[in-house]
């Protein structure tokens, strides 16, 4: 029984498009919300409900109730596939260009003739599909009734030779990955030159959003990284000059090497350290600013040598001067970052196998973080920042205006103290008042706001009240 409603759910929302007969039927199916037996070779309208039972070989539809296109809309928004399964064309990356001038020109593509439906609805029914095969049930986990199943389950080549009548092109994740190398070849050269039209800019950046998407699979990052992505792809759209491919870049990179370890050693070898500090330093964008720190963020973290990279190429000098700007949005992704670079280094200690314990310590020793964050002065630009963001709140006793800068700054302080005691230690006095003034702010706000701010606030308090101990204990030691 399971095993027919795995197969029904398997096909039912793939028949839906791509139900096709190559024998004519001259009457007509008339459509209801209850079940109806589909007569061979019997044409039917587009948006039913459709199932097959592969048993009795009777094919049925029906009308599709409200609850299942609530469900179709929902999953549109889901990004998970896998790296053997099948994928759509997205809409507007497969639509081909047969000549370079005419790209020169940015004459609007047309529509694909093949898709007789919405790709998005096709996109979400066809997730249906991997869903369903990689969601078997715990009955059908072991080896022979799988091999039941998948005997009852069509082959690939099977599937793909229906959507061919069906006129609907599905390939594999490595061909959507060529089809999208080669579309982006044809504007790479424009792009270089300066000589991009919006029309040719909007169709990169639908290229280098199909990348994303499927790049969120670890091993589709590796099939892109090895097919030459990050030289061929990233680095052509990082040195142009228009800030919204160099924003879509910046994320494409960030997706393909977050936790993806092969890939950041591919990223790190095309140094991709330099070339996101050099942006980082160099674009006055918030936007490309913010998005050079997400890459450089997945690129470096636990991952020593690309660490030792950012370190060694000015990356702890460069976050001091965004520390010491009116930038908060980058400010904030500089204190997250160091913050996580020292947690790494903590949860060493953590690692009950004593080998793998000192052989991760010897890697990272390397790295030299704490003395690179008091020669280039990262704990006085981050004392700094603390003192100007907690008096500009001090400034209004009815109000504050960023908890989330102020509760990012006190958790860095406490993350950064046992490095910096001697730097914060000369502002001691300043630092210890203001922590006080702050508290008292909280305090009192505690009464006049929303019960929801007023939860923030007692977070914040206990935030303060841990920072202040810290302070207060490393002030002794020194004494």
């Amino acid at each position: 029984m399971h095993t027919n409603i795995r197969l029904y759910s398997f096909l039912l929302y793939f028949h839906l498009f791509v139900f096709t007969r190559s024998e004519k039927n001259e009457s007509v199916f008339v459509p209801s919300r209850e079940w109806q037996t589909i007569k061979k070779g019997e044409p039917i309208p587009e948006g039913l409900h459709v199932r097959h039972n592969f048993q009795t070989g009777i094919t049925e539809a029906k009308l599709i109730d409200d609850e299942e296109t609530k469900e179709q809309d929902f999953n549109e928004n889901t990004n998970q596939s896998h790296s053997k399964s099948l994928i759509l064309h997205p809409d507007k990356m497969l639509r081909e260009s047969e000549n370079h001038e005419f790209v020169k020109k940015s004459i609007r593509t047309k529509e694909s003739e093949a898709l007789k439906v919405p790709i998005t609805e096709l996109k979400a029914r066809f997730k249906k599909i991997k869903e369903s095969v990689t969601e078997l049930p715990s009955e059908l986990s072991d080896e022979s009734a799988q091999t039941k199943v998948m005997h009852k389950l069509k082959a690939y080549e099977a599937l793909k030779e229906e959507l061919k009548a069906a006129r609907v092109n599905i390939t594999t994740d490595a061909e959507v990955l060529n089809t999208l190398f080669k579309k982006f070849q044809l504007y790479k050269d424009l792009m270089q030159s300066s000589s991009l039209l919006s029309e040719d800019i909007e169709i990169l950046l639908d290229v280098l959003n199909g990348f994303e998407y499927l790049i969120h699979q670890i091993d589709i990052a590796r099939l892109f990284a090895d097919m030459e992505g990050i030289s061929n792809i990233i680095l052509p759209c990082l040195n142009s000059t228009y800030n919204e491919i160099k924003t879509e870049a910046l994320r494409l990179l960030g997706a393909a090497v977050q936790s993806n370890p092969k890939v950041q050693a591919k990223a790190l070898q095309k140094d991709l350290i330099q070339k996101l500090l050099h942006i980082l330093s160099t674009n006055n964008k918030i936007l490309v600013k913010t998005r050079c720190l997400f890459a450089l963020s997945a690129l470096v973290r636990h991952f020593p040598a690309a660490q030792k990279a950012l370190f060694d190429h000015g990356g702890i000098e460069i976050f001091g001067k965004i520390l010491s700007s009116d930038q908060v949005q980058t400010q904030l992704k500089v204190m997250r970052l160091i913050n996580d670079l020292i947690v790494e280094r903590q949860d060493i200690e953590k690692i009950s196998d004593i080998k793998q314990r000192y052989a991760k310590a010897k890697q990272y020793a390397i790295t030299d973080l704490e003395q690179k964050l008091i020669m280039h002065r990262y704990c006085k630009y981050l004392s700094d920042l603390m003192i100007k963001s907690f008096k500009y709140e001090l400034r209004d006793e009815n109000e504050i205006n960023n908890y989330e800068l102020l509760e990012v700054i006190s958790e860095s302080m406490i993350m950064i103290n046992p490095i910096c005691k001697n730097e914060i230690y000369i502002d001691k006095h300043m630092l210890l008042k203001l922590i006080n003034d702050m508290l008292h702010l909280y305090q009192n706000l505690i009464g006049i706001v929303e019960s929801d701010e007023a939860d923030i606030i007692t977070n914040q308090i206990h935030l303060i009240k841990k920072l202040k101990i810290v302070l207060e204990m490393s002030l002794h030691e020194e004494l």
